[in-house]
C-alpha cells in the first residue's frame, strides 16, 4: 500500500496564505481627469479614468483624500489588455463621473481597502502597501479662460527587460494646455502620493524628458512610482468659483545637480490670496485636509539629473508600472531577440486624429531575427482592441464616441517575441501615440485636376500651425501659409502634386494627401506629430485630367541609418552620363527601344549598399496596383530584355526594351522597392541576392533599412499618341473621407469618359 506524507497544517497554512496574498495584489496603476464643463445646474463636471493592474482583474476604489470631491453620478469599468507571456495579469480601466460644486481644487487616493491576506492595496512580490493619489484643479486660468486642463501620459503595467540589457522608457507626455511637464519620484507618504517613496538604485530619472535609464542587476520585479506635473510656462492667475484666485509659476531650474524634494500639493504654506489647492484655502470650512501647516519635511531621491525646485504644479497625476527582469539575452541588439518596430508604425509621440463613430486604424509591424513575435500588447482608452492581421503586423483598432470629443487619449504598446527552444520572452522599446478625438469642419473639393482643402483651425491645428505641411514639404507652391487665413487652412493642390498619391480598387481612382507636422528628415522626433489625411475618390469612367511632374529624390530617415535619399532617373544611353531632363516628361519612347534608368543612394552613413529587390511596371504610380508587368522580382530578372550595367554600390545601372504594356495604358510607371544594407554583413537581404520565388527565403538579418518604394515616369508608347486627346473638364463632385494613416509616394494619370456622375459626401 502506498505511503501518504501529510504536510504539517502550519506549513500548509503559509502557503495558502502566500498565493491568496497574491491574487488581488497590485502590478502599478495611474489616474487622468478631464474636466466637462458645467450642468444646467452650475455644477462641475469631471471625468475620473483610472487604471489598476492586479493579478485576477481585481480593482479597488477611491476615497476623498482632502476637500470636497463631489459626488459621483456614474462609474464604468472595462478591461484594457492583461497578460505576458508566462505571467498572468490584467489591466481595467473604471470611468467615474463627478459633480463638485466649486472648482477648487481635491484629491483623490488609491485604494480604498487593504487586506493583507487576499493582496488588496499591496504591490504584487512586494509586502509593501500600494497606493497612489491625484491631484485635481478645475480653476479657470487666465492665458486660456478655460479649466485647467491636466498632462496626457500613459505606460504599460509591466515591461520585460533581459537582465543584461540596459534599458530607457521614455514617456510620452503631452500637455493640452501647451504646459511644462516635469516628472517628479514621490517621497512623501504621508500624503499618501507614494508607498514606496524612492526608486530602486538600478533606475535614474530625466524629470525634464520623463525617461527612466535602467541598468538591470538581479532577476525580479521592479516596482515604479512617478508623479507627472503640469506648469505654466508663463505666470498666469488660476481663478476659482467662490472668488479667490492664486498665481501659478514656471519651475525653476536648480542648475548645481543636488536633488532637492518637490514639497507635495496638499502640504503646500500659501499666502491668504492663494488658493490653488484644498490645502491653500482660506475659507472658514475646518475640514482635517484645509489646513496651512506644513506637513513634515520631505525626503529626496538620487537622481543624476538636474533638479527642479518647488513649485507648486497645476495637477498631480500618478503613473505606476512594473518591470520584470528576465535572464540574459544573447543579443541586446534590437531586432535580434528584441523586437524591433518597422514601417508603417508610428514613432512614440506622435500625435493622431480621430473621429467620432469612425474606427481608428494604427497599423504596427515588428520583427525579431531570433525569435518569434508572439503577440503585441497595447493599453489605452476604453473599447481599445488589436487584430493580428500576419506573423509580424497587427492592426490597434479605437471607435471613440460623441463622449470623448475633444480629448486626448495615450495608446501605447509593446511588442512580445519568445524563443521557441526555452521559451524566452523579450519585450520591444515602449512605444506611445497621443489620440485626440476631433470632429474638424472641414471642406474638400475635388475637381477635374485639383483638390482644394479647408480646414477649421481647431484646438490641435493652432497648437500646431507653425508646422504643418502636405506631404511634399519641400515645393513652395504647397506651402499651406500661402492661402490659409486666420479661421482656416486652406490648400489647393494639383491632384499629381504636394506628395499626393494615387491608389485604385475595383470602380475607382483614389487621390490621396495628409496635413502632417511630421518632418522626414529627421532621425527621431521628440514632437508631438499630427497627422490628418485626406482623400478623393472619382470613379475610373471619370475625366481627371493631371499633369507630369519629374520625381525629386525620395527621402527617408530610420535610427542607425540617418537621414538617405533615392534617386530614380532615365538616361540617354548606356554610358549614364546624360539623363533625361524633366522638361521631357512624360518620357516617349518607341516599342523596342531601350531604355536606361539608374537608381542611386545617398547618405551621409558609409559602408552601405543599395539593393533593388523589385520593379514594376504599373498603369498608374502605385507599387500596389494590381495591374502590373514584372521586370524583377526578389532581386531576380523577369524580363528577358534586361541588362545590368556595372556601377557602385550605392547605384543600381540597368536597361531594356520598351514593351508592348506600355502601348495599352495611357502612361506608364517603373515602380521599384529598394533596400540599403550595411556592407559585409552576411544574412542582410543584399546579400541573399536573387531567391528565386520557389525558394525558402532565410530571415532577414539586422544591419538593413525597411524597404521603401521609389518610382519614376511616366512612360508614353509614341504610337498611342493618336489617342492622347483631352476630354471635356467636368466639375467633380466629391466622395472625400478624412482618415489619419500612412501615405506613400505615388503620381498621376489621364482617364475618359462620356459621361460621369459624381456623389459628394463628407466623414470628419
Amino acid at each position: 500500500m502506498a505511503s501518504v506524507t501529510l504536510m504539517p497544517p502550519l506549513l500548509l497554512l503559509l502557503l495558502i496564505s502566500a498565493a491568496s496574498a497574491q491574487s488581488y495584489s497590485f502590478f502599478g496603476g495611474s489616474v487622468a481627469f478631464t474636466p466637462k464643463g458645467r450642468d444646467s445646474n452650475g455644477a462641475y463636471e469631471v471625468e475620473l479614468r483610472d487604471k489598476q493592474t492586479s493579478v485576477t482583474c481585481y480593482q479597488d476604489g477611491y476615497t476623498c483624500h482632502y476637500a470636497d470631491c463631489g459626488s459621483e453620478t456614474q462609474s464604468s469599468s472595462t478591461l484594457i489588455t492583461n497578460n505576458s507571456y508566462g505571467l498572468e495579469w490584467c489591466q481595467y480601466e473604471t470611468v467615474t463621473k463627478v459633480k463638485v460644486n466649486s472648482s477648487l481644487p481635491f484629491a483623490v487616493r488609491y485604494p480604498a481597502t487593504y487586506n493583507s491576506t487576499s493582496g488588496e492595496g499591496y504591490w504584487n512580490g512586494n509586502d509593501k502597501q500600494w497606493g497612489m493619489s491625484a491631484h485635481v484643479d478645475l480653476g479657470t486660468r487666465s492665458d486660456t479662460g478655460q479649466s485647467n486642463r491636466p498632462p496626457i501620459t500613459s505606460v504599460l503595467p509591466l515591461i520585460r527587460v533581459p537582465r543584461n540589457c540596459p534599458r530607457s522608457f521614455n514617456l510620452t507626455v503631452f500637455d493640452p494646455d501647451g504646459d511644462q511637464v516635469r516628472c517628479r519620484v514621490p517621497t512623501d507618504p504621508s500624503t499618501r502620493e507614494c508607498t514606496l517613496c524612492s526608486l530602486p538604485t538600478e533606475f535614474s530619472l530625466d524629470q525634464n524628458s520623463c525617461s527612466l535609464t535602467f541598468t538591470p542587476v538581479y532577476n525580479g520585479k521592479y516596482h515604479i512610482e512617478l508623479m507627472v506635473q503640469d506648469f505654466p510656462r508663463n505666470p498666469i492667475t488660476v481663478t476659482y468659483s467662490d472668488g479667490t484666485y492664486g498665481s501659478k509659476q514656471p519651475p525653476s531650474v536648480g542648475r548645481d545637480k543636488q536633488t532637492t524634494a518637490e514639497t507635495t500639493t496638499a502640504a503646500e504654506t500659501t499666502t491668504a490670496a492663494e488658493t490653488t489647492t484644498a490645502a491653500e484655502t482660506t475659507t472658514a470650512e475646518t475640514t482635517a485636509a484645509e489646513t496651512t501647516t506644513t506637513a513634515s519635511p520631505p525626503t529626496t531621491v538620487p537622481t543624476s539629473t538636474e533638479s527642479f525646485q518647488t513649485a507648486a504644479a497645476l495637477s498631480q497625476l500618478p503613473v505606476q508600472f512594473s518591470v520584470v527582469v528576465d535572464n540574459d539575452a544573447p543579443s541586446c541588439l534590437d531586432g535580434d531577440f528584441v523586437p524591433i518596430f518597422l514601417t508603417p508604425t508610428p514613432s512614440s509621440g506622435v500625435n493622431l486624429l480621430a473621429f467620432v463613430n469612425t474606427t481608428l486604424e494604427i497599423k504596427v509591424r515588428t520583427s525579431a531575427q531570433y525569435a518569434t513575435i508572439n503577440d503585441l500588447i497595447v493599453t489605452g482608452p476604453s473599447g481599445i482592441s488589436k487584430q493580428r492581421i500576419s506573423l509580424e503586423e497587427f492592426v490597434i483598432q479605437w471607435t471613440p464616441t460623441q463622449h470623448e470629443l475633444d480629448d486626448h487619449f495615450p495608446i501605447c504598446f509593446v511588442s512580445e517575441a519568445k524563443t521557441s527552444d526555452d521559451n524566452s520572452v523579450f519585450h520591444s522599446e515602449l512605444r506611445c501615440v497621443i489620440v485626440y478625438v476631433g470632429h474638424h469642419e472641414a471642406t474638400v473639393t475635388c475637381n477635374q485636376a485639383s483638390i482644394t482643402v479647408e480646414v477649421k483651425k481647431d484646438y490641435l491645428i493652432k497648437h500646431n500651425e507653425n508646422n504643418l505641411h502636405l506631404n511634399d514639404l519641400m515645393d513652395p507652391s504647397c506651402d499651406l501659409a500661402a492661402r490659409s487665413n486666420t479661421t482656416h487652412l486652406v490648400a489647393v493642390m494639383s491632384l499629381n502634386a504636394c506628395g499626393t498619391t494615387i491608389e485604385e480598387d475595383g470602380d475607382n481612382i483614389i487621390f490621396r494627401n495628409q496635413i502632417t507636422t511630421a518632418d522626414t528628415n529627421k532621425t527621431i522626433s521628440r514632437t508631438n506629430d499630427v497627422e490628418i489625411a485626406f482623400l478623393c475618390v472619382y470613379p475610373k469612367r471619370a475625366n481627371v485630367t493631371l499633369g507630369f511632374t519629374h520625381k525629386n529624390p525620395y527621402t527617408f530617415s530610420e535610427k542607425g541609418f540617418g537621414a538617405f535619399t533615392f534617386q530614380f532617373e532615365f538616361f540617354e544611353n548606356q554610358l549614364f552620363q546624360n539623363q533625361i531632363a524633366a522638361s521631357r516628361y512624360p518620357v516617349e519612347v518607341d516599342l523596342k527601344q531601350m531604355m536606361f534608368m539608374q537608381i542611386e543612394a545617398n547618405t551621409s552613413t558609409p559602408s552601405l549598399e543599395l539593393f533593388v529587390e523589385s520593379c514594376r511596371a504599373t498603369p498608374y504610380d502605385n507599387p500596389n496596383s494590381r495591374i502590373s508587368y514584372t521586370i524583377i522580382q526578389n532581386g531576380c530578372v523577369k524580363d528577358d530584355t534586361v541588362q545590368i550595367y556595372s556601377s557602385s554600390e550605392s547605384q543600381f545601372n540597368f536597361g531594356m526594351e520598351a514593351f508592348e504594356f506600355i502601348g495599352s495604358y495611357p502612361e506608364v510607371y517603373i515602380t521599384c522597392t529598394v533596400i540599403l544594407c550595411e556592407t559585409g554583413v552576411p544574412g542582410t537581404r543584399c546579400s541573399q541576392g536573387c531567391v528565386p520565388s520557389n525558394s525558402r527565403r532565410k530571415r532577414e538579418a539586422g544591419g538593413q533599412t525597411s524597404k521603401h518604394s521609389i518610382s519614376q515616369g511616366p512612360l508614353y508608347l509614341l504610337k498611342t499618341s493618336a489617342s492622347k486627346a483631352s476630354g471635356s473638364g467636368l466639375n467633380l463632385g466629391l466622395n472625400i473621407i478624412l482618415i489619419v494613416g500612412c501615405i506613400l509616394i505615388c503620381g498621376v494619370v489621364i482617364y475618359r469618359s462620356r459621361r460621369f456622375r459624381a456623389n459628394a459626401s463628407a466623414i470628419v
